[in-house]
């Protein structure tokens, strides 16, 4: 049975609420988790890279690429997968109708 709801005045009172994707996805988080323990690590690679530690050195620079890399992984799936940015919402013009009539009328 499908139903067709209403693309404007959509109310949470009256029809179960629809899912709209508002670029709150959990991975992005994880994303912007691993961008800064990559800038971390970078920060680590370069002392120990000025210290003369070439293992720790080496080590530190392969987290941060790791880590570089995997966010950008990340982000890149989600963009093609939500079609916009992970981390910044897109507002739609259904998403704002529904904000309005919810919350402002």
């Amino acid at each position: 049975m499908t139903t067709n709801f209403p693309t404007t005045h959509f109310s949470s009172t009256h029809y179960p609420h629809r899912h709209e994707s508002h670029g709150n996805h959990p991975m992005s988080f994880v994303g912007f988790v691993l961008v800064l323990a990559g800038f971390v690590t970078a920060a680590l690679w370069l002392v120990h890279m000025a210290g003369g530690s070439g293992g720790q050195a080496a080590a530190y620079g392969i987290a941060a690429a790791v880590a570089f890399g995997s966010a950008v992984t990340i982000f890149v799936r989600l963009t093609r997968r939500t079609h916009h940015s992970p981390l910044l919402p897109d507002n739609t013009d259904t998403e704002t109708d529904r904000y309005l009539h919810e919350y402002r009328d």
